[in-house]
């Protein structure tokens, strides 16, 4: 069920401790480096890989139009610059593509705060829910808003990786 903000819900299979937000016009995926693995994503503008505390399961994604709202159930947070190009945004695990019909969802083109904030809820379930906030200017730099003991950042963050 959503929430008053939810546009969207979805299930994935994220896999190799990862799961994908990008626009329908990338290429999904990241070469990541340990400085990546350690801050808990690999990114470009309109492209994210989020690790995920689970190696392997399935994760119940709900996305919502606005700002972050914290949970305390909510323990790995990741806020990062995302651009909405084609109006078409994708959600997926790494071993879902093709992209199907069920993992796309429609957002205003331009520039939005992508805040990623997942939960685990057993071995090998999670919640994910995914913030768009819209803004009229990119945001510049990513942060880690909760990390659980799986995140060690480095400082600064990596704001950039290269794609496969």
């Amino acid at each position: 069920m959503l929430s008053d903000s939810g546009i969207f819900s979805t299930k994935i299979y994220f896999a190799y401790s990862q799961f994908q937000v990008f626009d329908k016009a990338t290429l999904p995926g990241h070469h990541w480096t340990q400085g990546h693995f350690d801050q808990g994503f690999a990114r470009t503008e309109r492209n994210v890989s989020f690790g995920t505390p689970l190696e392997f399961g399935h994760g119940a994604v709900v996305v919502h139009r606005g700002p972050y709202e914290a949970r305390d159930d909510h323990t790995r947070v990741i806020e990062v610059p995302f651009e909405v190009w084609t109006g078409e945004v994708v959600v997926g695990g790494p071993e879902e593509f093709p992209v199907k019909p069920e993992r796309v969802f429609q957002l205003p083109k331009g520039h939005y705060r992508l805040v990623a904030a997942q939960t685990v809820a057993d071995e090998d379930q999670e919640n994910i829910d995914l913030y768009f906030e819209k803004l009229t200017e990119p945001l510049t730099k990513s942060r880690i808003v909760v990390a659980d003991d799986a995140i060690h950042p480095p400082s600064p963050l990596l704001e950039s990786a290269e794609n496969p």
